[in-house]
């Protein structure tokens, strides 16, 4: 184990969030969220930084380039996190920090912000992107806290 992949390890243990080891330096944490349920985040520790990914939603059946463009635009407003595409279409938010500087607060502060970003965004791009009917409330699915062993490093849409 890197030195970096301790210092993470005792962090998650210090702020309590619910992770599961996936490897040497690598875990997925779960983040609890209003909208989504659980924000699965795959983190992997290097020998100076920490990486996290969390997939955001599977890539719109509709208005792909309104989709992308708000989320480029909430870029402009976000602090440490930004959105990302992948090959298949899909949403991500990315960030990395210095494991030097982040500490256990850091790190829950990310996971935080990370929480308050899929919340504020997560309905309108929902919308915009899929055919959600008028008056359809969005939430978490019913088994969204039921997540068992998900690996967010991965594509999480088939």
């Amino acid at each position: 184990m890197t030195d970096g992949a301790a210092l993470v390890q005792v962090w998650l243990d210090g702020i309590g969030v619910d992770a599961e080891r996936l490897g040497t330096s690598e875990w997925s944490i779960r983040v609890p969220s209003i909208k989504r349920g659980i924000v699965a985040v795959a983190a992997e520790a290097g020998e100076r930084t920490l990486a996290l990914r969390a997939f955001f939603m599977r890539g719109p059946d509709r208005a792909h380039s309104d989709v992308y463009r708000r989320a480029l635009r909430k870029n402009l407003d976000m602090h440490h996190w930004r959105f990302a595409v992948d090959d298949a279409g899909d949403l991500w938010l990315l960030t990395e920090a210095e494991t030097s500087v982040l500490g256990s607060d850091g790190l829950d502060g990310l996971l935080g912000l990370l929480s308050t970003y899929v919340d504020e965004s997560f309905e309108g791009i929902l919308r915009l992107g899929f055919e959600v009917p008028p008056g359809q409330g969005v939430g978490p699915p019913p088994t969204a806290t039921g997540y068992t062993s998900f690996d967010p490093r991965h594509r999480a849409s088939s």
